[in-house]
C-alpha cells in the first residue's frame, strides 16, 4: 500500500435491500484503491445474520452497525461519517447500496480531490444500470431564479454527450461522492431537517458558499440502479419527500420562493386528478398535499404510512 495514500472510509447506508447491498459490496471490493476500509450502516435494527452475510461479501468491511430505526438517508449516512471520522478518516465516500462501481473509480476521485486543497467534493459520472452507457448524473447547476437544478448530460448516451475533463458542479449527488475531512469540519454534516432527497443539493450549495469546490470526474464510474430503494420513480412516497424537501431547501435557499413553489405542487396534484388518467392518480395527489403539508407544520420523519401501503385511511 501507497502510504501517502490517504484514508478513505466509505459509508453504505441499508435498509432492505440485501442482494443490491451485496452486489455493492462485491464490486467495492474489487477497487484498485487500497487504502479504503467501508462502513455499513443499517437503518434498522440489529441483526447477526445480516452481518455475517454482507462480512462475506467483501473483506473491506471495518464495521457494521444498526441506527435501530428507519432515520433517513441525512441521519443514517451523517452516523456512518461521525464513525468514519472517528477512525481517522481523511475522506468519506458515500455510497448507494444500489451501485456498482468501476475498480479505478475511486482512485481517480481521489487524484482530483488532492490537486487542489480547496475541492471539498469529487463525484462519478453516474450511470444507468438498465442502459449502460446512459448517463444518468454528469453534474448539476442551479437555476435560483426558479429554485430548480438542470442536469447536462442526463438521459444521453455517453459518447455522444463526450465532456471527458473534470469539471466544477453546483452539487455532487449522494448517490456517489467522496468528501474531504476538511469540509466536514467546515461546512459540517448533512442537515437531517431533510429525511430523503434534496440533502445532497443542500451540502453541495453550503459547501460552494464556505469556498470550497465541488467536482465531476467523468472518467469515474458509478452504475445505479435508479429508485431501487423508493419503490420506483413517481411512487407516493418519493412524490412525498420530494416536494417537503425541496421547499426546505427553497427555505434554505431561496426563501422568496417558497410560497410560489408550493403554488406549483399544488396546481401539480390538481392536474393528476383532473386531467391526467394516471394510475392512481388520487394517491399520489394526495401525496404532494401531505409534503407541503408536512414542511408547514414543521413534520418530520418518514411520512405517514400509507405512503408504503399505497391507500389511503
Amino acid at each position: 500500500m501507497n502510504p501517502v495514500s490517504p484514508k478513505v472510509s466509505a459509508v453504505i447506508l441499508n435498509i432492505f435491500d440485501m442482494p443490491g447491498l451485496v452486489e455493492c459490496l462485491r464490486s467495492l471490493d474489487k477497487t484498485s484503491y487500497e487504502n479504503l476500509e467501508i462502513i455499513v450502516v443499517h437503518n434498522g435494527p440489529g441483526n447477526n445474520e445480516f452481518e455475517k452475510e454482507i462480512r462475506r461479501a467483501s473483506a473491506k468491511i471495518s464495521e457494521v452497525f444498526f441506527t435501530g430505526f428507519n432515520s433517513g438517508f441525512a441521519a443514517g449516512n451523517n452516523a456512518g461519517i461521525r464513525r468514519a471520522l472517528q477512525r481517522g478518516a481523511d475522506y468519506v465516500l458515500l455510497l448507494n447500496d444500489d451501485t456498482v462501481v468501476a475498480p479505478d473509480f475511486l482512485g481517480l476521485l481521489v487524484e482530483e480531490a488532492r490537486k487542489d486543497l480547496s475541492i471539498g467534493m469529487a463525484g462519478p459520472r453516474i450511470m444507468s444500470f438498465s442502459v449502460r452507457d446512459k448517463i444518468w448524473f454528469s453534474g448539476a447547476r442551479f437555476n435560483m431564479a426558479e429554485c430548480v437544478f438542470t442536469y447536462p448530460g442526463t438521459g444521453e448516451n455517453e459518447a455522444e454527450y463526450g465532456h471527458f475533463q473534470p469539471v466544477e458542479t453546483d452539487y455532487v449527488t449522494g448517490c456517489a461522492v467522496l468528501v474531504s475531512k476538511k469540509l466536514i469540519e467546515t461546512v459540517g454534516l448533512l442537515d437531517e431537517r431533510f429525511f430523503l432527497y434534496w440533502e445532497d443539493s443542500d451540502w453541495g450549495l453550503r459547501a460552494s458558499v464556505a469556498g470550497f469546490k465541488n467536482m465531476l470526474v467523468p472518467a469515474s464510474k458509478v452504475w445505479h440502479k435508479v429508485s431501487a430503494s423508493s419503490g420506483g420513480n413517481d411512487s407516493p412516497f418519493k412524490i412525498y419527500h420530494k416536494t417537503r424537501s425541496h421547499l426546505i431547501f427553497a427555505c434554505s435557499h431561496c426563501p422568496r420562493l417558497v410560497a410560489g413553489l408550493a403554488f406549483r405542487f399544488m396546481r401539480d396534484a390538481a392536474w393528476l386528478v383532473l386531467k391526467s388518467g394516471t394510475e392512481r392518480r388520487y394517491v399520489k395527489a394526495a401525496a404532494y398535499l401531505a409534503g407541503a403539508a408536512a414542511y408547514f407544520t414543521g413534520s418530520t420523519g418518514p411520512g405517514p404510512d400509507w405512503l408504503r401501503t399505497g391507500g389511503l385511511q
